[in-house]
């Protein structure tokens, strides 16, 4: 059941910088040890992009009780059916995409919360509560208060509604999709200079005044570190995949550097890296 003490929302509004992943392909219902082990804060499940099911995070979900570690989940779009049972299956955190006007948000706080905050449906013989009986007001109360909810700004319109979008309340993070977000502007995807750089800059500095928490997302951990003066704090490392592949890529390389030519199979790239 919820623990307001170690919620990643509580986490986040008392100043904390968290880090995890993003989770895009693989399953295994060890995701909350493995990831507890590696320091991460969160798992980012993605079911925009990703394969998953619904029999797929009852299988993985199980595994983060007890974690630091804490699943979310980023939904495709802001519909009952997606809120309702990830929620029930002890989701700890929604991540909305693509979000360009407030009335996103405050249909993802109604689908997030109970009545009379929201229109969350009330079932408690389910995960989210370890299937034992709770006080209804009690719980509801921690729910209510202890679900994180992340807004993507990653278009040309939702920048333009910036403002708009994070007057509304309920926001915890605003999460910058820097990639989508030049794709929109019609820009190179560059947060080194240049407009996107000052577009999500931008973004997250108007969420620090807001006390909103700044997100991203960085295949390079050191790059992450140099926006925290504009309140990033909510920071995702890549994916799973990123992950092994760049784990695999390094260890081939190594393998590779040290062998003599004559053991060599193939020219090794950065690009393909199963072969010497």
């Amino acid at each position: 059941m919820l623990n307001p003490g170690t919620a990643l929302k509580t986490r986040i509004k008392n100043g904390e910088t968290l880090a995890g992943i993003f989770i895009s392909e693989l399953r295994t219902p060890n995701y909350g040890p493995l990831l507890d082990a590696a320091g991460c804060d969160f798992a980012l499940f993605d079911l925009e992009h990703g394969p998953f099911s619904l029999p797929d995070f009852a299988g993985m979900f199980p595994g983060f009780r007890g974690s630091r570690c804490q699943p979310m989940v980023r939904v495709p779009a802001v519909r009952r059916e997606f809120f309702q049972p990830l929620l029930d299956l002890g989701a700890r955190g929604i991540m909305v995409p693509m979000v360009e006007e407030p009335e996103t948000v405050r249909e993802a706080v109604s689908l997030m919360k109970y009545v009379p905050r929201g229109r969350r449906g009330i079932h408690f013989s389910t995960p989210h509560t370890l299937f034992q009986v709770v006080d209804r007001d009690a719980y509801i109360r921690a729910a209510d208060n202890n679900i994180l909810l992340a807004v993507q700004i990653e278009t040309a319109k939702g920048l333009a509604n910036l403002d708009a979008i994070l007057a509304e309340p309920g926001i915890d993070v605003a999460f910058v999709g820097n990639a989508d977000l030049a794709a929109s502007l019609g820009l190179p995807n560059n947060l080194a200079t240049g407009p996107v750089h000052d577009a999500t800059r931008r973004i997250w500095k108007t969420a620090q005044a807001r006390g909103i928490a700044g997100g991203g997302n960085f295949l390079n951990p050191e790059y992450a570190t140099r926006f925290y003066g504009d309140g990033l704090r909510f920071i995702t490392l890549d994916s799973e995949v990123g992950g092994l592949l760049a784990g695999l890529r390094g260890g081939m390389k190594t393998l590779c550097s040290g062998l003599p030519d004559d053991a060599k199979t193939a020219n090794l790239t950065v690009e393909r890296a199963t072969t010497c």
